[in-house]
C-alpha cells in the first residue's frame, strides 16, 4: 500500500464523514431546516398575537366609552340597530336604476 493511497483513503473517509454531518445537520428533526421553519411560524404568531393585542385594545376603548358615555349607546342604537327616538323623522333614499339608451 502506497503512502498516496493511504492519505486518499483517509481524505474520502474524512469527506463522506463530513457529509454525513453535514446531511445531519441539514435534514435532521433538530436540523437547520426546521429550526428555520419554526423560526418562521414563531414570527407568525408574534404577529398574530400583537394584531389580537391591538384588536382586544380598540375593544376595550369601546367597552370603556358603552358604560360611561350615554351618546356612544345612543349611536349604536342608530347606526347597527336602526332605532329612533320618538318624534324622528326617518328617510328612505331609494336608488333607481339608469335606463342605457336604444341600442341602433
Amino acid at each position: 500500500m502506497t503512502e498516496n493511497s493511504r492519505y486518499q483513503k483517509i481524505f474520502l473517509l474524512s469527506l463522506g464523514f463530513f457529509l454525513l454531518l453535514l446531511l445531519i445537520a441539514v435534514f435532521h428533526e433538530n436540523g437547520i431546516l426546521n429550526a428555520y421553519q419554526l423560526e418562521q411560524e414563531q414570527l407568525k404568531i408574534k404577529y398574530e398575537n400583537e394584531s389580537l393585542r391591538s384588536k382586544n385594545e380598540k375593544l376595550r376603548v369601546e367597552i370603556r366609552g358603552l358604560k360611561s358615555d350615554p351618546y356612544e349607546i345612543e349611536k349604536i342604537a342608530r347606526e347597527k340597530l336602526h332605532l329612533i327616538k320618538p318624534g324622528d323623522q326617518v328617510y328612505h333614499i331609494a336608488q333607481t336604476q339608469k335606463s342605457l339608451p336604444p341600442s341602433p
